[in-house]
């Protein structure tokens, strides 16, 4: 028998729980939505859950709450969890790259503030996606708009020819 020992509207959040668990030693498996409720967090019923066997349960409660992972995906700030390690140069991590999370250790020659790792100090700054709602409400206006200078026009056009 399974019990459910974390829920997330994010598929990624489940499985870093789940690999979280992995590496701790237990048994863990995702269910329940698929990839695709990351995109619609918002639709119930779509929730990714973490399921452990009834066995390790309790072991898994405990060893949630007594880990530095936070379950909303982040660490504290500043907080380099035990045994990180550069993935270039294979030192001890020192850093986490702001825009990825990958670890950066003392020689990493692209440390700066805030810390970066090589390849995003390559890529230029990404842009902020906007949302969903400010686009669609942005082509309401504009085909309100559009519709309205047509039936103006036309109404324009009805008017001069009757006279």
């Amino acid at each position: 028998m399974l019990k459910t020992v974390f829920k997330s509207p994010m598929a990624t959040e489940a499985e870093l729980v789940k690999a979280q668990l992995e590496g701790a030693g237990f048994h863990p498996a995702v269910v329940g939505a698929s990839q695709t409720s990351s995109v619609l967090p918002l639709l119930g019923g779509l929730e990714s859950e973490v399921v452990v066997p009834t066995a390790e349960y309790e072991a898994v409660r405990t060893y949630l709450t007594d880990s530095k992972l936070v379950l909303d995906e982040t660490l504290p700030s500043g907080v380099i969890p035990d045994g990180a390690v550069c993935p270039v140069h294979e030192g001890p991590a020192v850093a986490i790259c702001e825009r990825c999370g990958t670890f950066l250790c003392a020689k990493c020659g692209s440390m700066g503030t805030p810390p970066l790792c090589e390849d995003c100090l390559g890529r230029p700054e990404d842009a902020r996606p906007r949302p969903k709602w400010v686009t669609a409400t942005a082509r309401l206006w504009a085909g309100v708009w559009i519709l309205s200078l047509i039936l103006t026009t036309i109404a324009t056009l009805i008017i001069i020819a009757r006279r």
